[in-house]
């Protein structure tokens, strides 16, 4: 995803500037390099808005699912225990672990998880998000 929506169209943007300097290319899209800028901040905010997002939006959300359950049942709703016995470890936890061993963002040793380096700078980005909207670290 990173390839697709940050580094390519960044290597896009700065080619066509390039051949657009060196006169090797009629001027089509007539832009400075600071609108080139303000045009590539703009995508990767949007692009980086859509990674965020995508993970949530593929899994199961348990909200949306309780939701659904409730307004499926009869008139006078859902008894709490009902919902606790649908929603155990197996459809809650455990496609989310699968996920992130799968990316390579964990790994399973020894009957621990442990964040790979890979997944290093990704706990980081949702630890300096979570401080920026005020948010306590480790909480949901």
């Amino acid at each position: 995803m990173l390839l697709l929506f940050i580094i390519l169209p960044f290597l896009f943007i700065i080619g066509y500037w390039v051949l657009e300097w060196f006169e090797f290319l009629p001027s089509i899209i007539p832009f400075t390099l600071a609108e080139w800028s303000a045009i590539y901040l703009l995508h990767f905010a949007l692009s980086f808005a859509y990674i965020l997002s995508y993970p949530a939006i593929e899994a199961v959300s348990p909200s949306l699912a309780i939701s659904l359950m409730i307004g499926d049942s009869n008139p006078q709703g859902m008894l709490h225990e009902d919902l606790v016995h649908v929603f155990d470890d197996e459809i809650v936890l455990e496609p989310r672990i699968k996920d992130l061993v799968e990316a390579g963002l964990i790994i399973r040793s020894d009957g621990y998880f442990m964040v790979t380096s890979r997944g290093i700078p990704f706990v980081k980005c949702f630890i300096l998000l979570r401080r920026l909207l005020g948010l306590p670290i480790g909480k949901g």
